[in-house]
């Protein structure tokens, strides 16, 4: 049986943001990367790529969560992950990878990945959009790519590490693929909340490789 870790990245700061960390915003009165979390599963690991003194590190949802930090700090998505590789469980076989600005990110695509035969599924939002920070990663082949010891992973684009990988393709909802891009998108999350979740589509597309 597969055993499952989920990954969210909260490492780096936004520009949109004045270069606050704004998974550290209050939302409705907890931080945002808390919301994120609350989205997962009780049983499944957490790991968390950010700085340790982020304020959700105390809260009751990231309490048994593992911390780590990219190298360098901001080095980007690729970073994050090659970090992560090596703080997880070691019975870790599939990964669910979130960013922490999505409040609303629901991780259905794990099922996709135990019946696909890819080494990635990853969220398409309803404007065709591809989603590699809602995504769910096999861990063996993604965890080698971003270990060799000719790769930098630091500013290194998610393009690079999805053209090494088999795809697959999952429509996912608005409010799945939802993200804090700017201090506005406060007001729609607040509202979101107050939202009943309504049912996520299905229908996997097989993806070519990037």
């Amino acid at each position: 049986m597969a055993s499952v870790v989920a990954v969210v990245l909260a490492g780096g700061s936004s520009r949109r943001w004045g270069g606050v960390d704004k998974t550290a915003t209050d939302l409705d009165g907890a931080p945002l990367l808390v919301h994120v979390a609350r989205g997962l599963p009780p049983a499944v690991p957490v790991v968390v790529v950010g700085p340790p003194d982020h304020p959700a590190a105390r809260s009751a949802e990231l309490a048994a969560a593992i911390w780590t930090r990219e190298d360098p700090p901001g080095g980007g998505p690729v970073a994050g992950l090659a970090a992560a590789c090596t703080v997880l469980p070691a019975a870790a076989t599939d990964l669910v990878l979130l960013a922490g600005d999505q409040p609303f990110a629901v991780p259905r695509l794990l099922d996709r990945l135990s019946t696909s035969g890819a080494d990635v599924v990853l969220g398409v939002d309803p404007d065709g959009r591809v989603q590699p920070l809602l995504a769910a990663y096999r861990v063996p082949p993604l965890c080698a790519l971003l270990s060799r010891d000719d790769t930098e992973p630091a500013g290194r684009s998610l393009r690079w590490v999805l053209s090494g990988l088999r795809q697959v393709l999952l429509p996912v909802t608005a409010r799945e693929a939802f993200d804090l891009d700017a201090p506005d998108d406060l007001g729609t999350a607040r509202a979101l909340l107050r939202e009943p979740a309504g049912p996520g589509p299905a229908a996997p597309q097989t993806a070519p490789r990037t």
